[in-house]
């Protein structure tokens, strides 16, 4: 590289190579692809760390980031399942892990859960269709969506058969994540609202109309929601008056959920950019294109924008933006500081617990990075694709897979 102009060439052409050739990619590498050969900082693990994994990526900002640490392979070398639990059906939706139970909905029409320290069942719900939607667990109840078109809350510490609190029927499928702020769950639906219900009775406060199906968990910061739509745009709701404050356009669907944090919005598009914005405003703050769609989410920390796509990588990238950009063109992020390939695409949205990078993958494995180099640490094969966001707790990463399965994964 010659420069940080050649970065957008460089990850396109990097990413063909990958995509033309993926045998030779297969075995995974990370490259440092910095002009100043910089790499983020990033924070000590801590063990000691109290987690509540109540919600997809972690929070309601959906940043991605938590305290803690993940396992390491230790002298054996090996990450091993500490339990597996089977399910009926595939297992997209990404785990809740609160007070020692795991919560996952699975597309065999049930929302489960489990123990996280045997693996066994305490209870199971049933709704009338696949449950894609990621749990989110607040204050005793458990929010979630479901194909069948309703978005219900039941009691955690139900019994076997736990009977919903209270269900919201909407007019088309609930395939994305609730997100739970100030006694609210927002939540978008295959009719083209997003939905703000109140988390005590179930009564809907507003809906938000977009031009198409809203397929993926919103952010909420500030008193703003933030969602993406098929139709192409993200949108900034306020929460109180459910007006629009602003909407950028991309040039395909948006299938990403948006992350905020540090006054910035960050999200993906099928049109192959993750795209940084200004979270009051919408002004682009910096653009970056792949060769492939980006539907998983960013994790952002103070110092580094992790994001994988379908170009079969994971980047990394610096929140700061280049003081200067091209023409009309929106400037660059300030750094690139590596990108790891080898992977198959990458529809899972990376976490961050200390200083290790927890992704799944389309090839049906879960991947620890180093945050700092993007270097492997460890890599675990399921029997099936990866697209759910993993949790970490306590040591133990906890993820579902396309064979059906939940897996606790922890040292040998």
């Amino acid at each position: 590289m010659n420069g940080q102009c050649d970065r957008r060439t460089f990850v396109t052409s990097a990413a063909t190579g990958c995509l033309l050739g993926l045998a030779g990619c297969l075995s995974g590498s990370s490259e440092k692809v910095s002009v100043d050969d910089a790499t983020p900082d990033v924070p000590s693990p801590d063990p000691d760390a109290s987690v509540s994994w109540e919600t997809f990526q972690y929070d309601a900002a959906n940043t991605g980031v938590a305290p803690g640490a993940g396992p390491t392979p230790g002298s054996s070398g090996e990450i091993v399942s500490r339990w597996e639990f089977e399910t009926g059906g595939s297992v997209y939706s990404s785990p809740a892990v609160v007070d020692g139970v795991v919560y996952v909905g699975s597309d065999d029409g049930s929302l489960y859960a489990i123990s996280a320290s045997s693996g066994t069942e305490r209870w199971s719900f049933e709704t009338g269709d696949s449950v894609t939607s990621s749990p989110a667990v607040v204050d005793g109840t458990v929010y979630v969506g479901s194909g069948d078109g309703s978005v219900y809350a039941i009691p955690a510490d139900a019994n076997s058969t736990p009977d919903a609190e209270w269900r919201v029927e909407t007019e088309g499928a609930v395939a994305g994540s609730p997100t739970v702020a100030d006694g609210v769950v927002y939540v978008g639906s295959s009719d083209n609202h997003l939905y703000a219900i109140s988390a005590a009775d179930g009564e809907v406060l507003w809906r938000f109309e977009t031009d198409e199906t809203i397929l993926r968990a919103p952010a909420v910061a500030d008193g703003t929601v933030y969602v993406g739509s098929n139709d192409g745009s993200l949108y900034a709701i306020d929460t109180d008056s459910e007006t629009e404050r602003w909407q950028l356009e991309t040039d395909d669907r948006i299938q990403s959920r948006p992350t905020v944090a540090d006054g910035a919005v960050y999200v993906g598009s099928n049109d192959n950019t993750i795209y940084a914005a200004e979270a009051d405003s919408g002004e682009i703050h910096w653009t970056f294109q792949i060769e492939g769609s980006v539907t998983a989410s960013p994790a952002v920390t103070d110092h580094a924008v992790y994001v994988g796509g379908f170009d079969n990588r994971v980047h990394a990238l610096s929140p700061a933006a280049e003081s200067e950009s091209e023409g009309d063109q929106p400037a660059d992020p300030a750094s690139y500081f590596w990108t790891h390939r080898g992977l198959n695409a990458v529809r899972s949205s990376p976490v961050v617990v200390g200083d290790a990078l927890y992704v799944g993958n389309e090839d049906g494995t879960i991947t620890s990075l180093s945050a700092e180099t993007g270097e492997e640490n460890w890599q675990f094969a399921t029997g099936g694709w990866v697209a759910g966001s993993p949790a970490v707790v306590d040591g133990v990463v906890y993820v579902g897979s396309g064979d059906g399965t939940v897996y606790a994964l922890e040292e040998a």
